[in-house]
């Protein structure tokens, strides 16, 4: 695992998938969500990667608050990217970045804000995921 953080957030998720409720699914998909959030930008950070600058430098992060979802995503691709990541399996997780961060953090939103009911299949496909892109970030660590 990268982080704490990160472990924490994946193992409340896996512990909520063990319940046979909707609310515990809902939950669990927001802690898979944070486990790669977490793990992203624990990756900046360990690398001293300036955070504060690239955002005042990036249109598209710029607009967004300070370690916000989109602006992590970003940021993340640029490091990897200015670090000399461009094999082609590099560049397949860069794009994959977005969709996941994305997706998960979708899920994230409508198991936190909407009346939308997140399914068991849901909350493993999020704790799958969210599993992928860590051990991925681990090669970049």
């Amino acid at each position: 695992m990268l982080n704490k953080k990160s472990e924490a957030n994946l193992e409340i998720a896996k512990l909520c998938l063990e319940k046979e409720d909707e609310n515990f699914f809902s939950a669990g998909v927001s802690r898979a969500y944070y486990a790669i959030f977490q793990a992203a930008k624990y990756l900046l950070e360990k690398n001293c990667f300036d955070y504060k600058k690239f955002k005042r430098n990036e249109p598209r992060a710029r607009a967004q608050r300070d370690y916000a979802h989109g602006s992590i995503s970003i940021a993340l691709a640029h490091f990897l990217r200015i670090n000399g990541f461009n094999s082609q399996d590099d560049l397949r997780f860069i794009d994959e970045i977005y969709i996941t961060f994305n997706r998960l953090y979708n899920w994230r939103l409508k198991g936190d804000y909407e009346k939308i009911v997140i399914s068991k299949k849901n909350l493993k496909d999020a704790i799958e995921l969210a599993e992928i892109f860590i051990n991925e970030l681990k090669k970049y660590n």
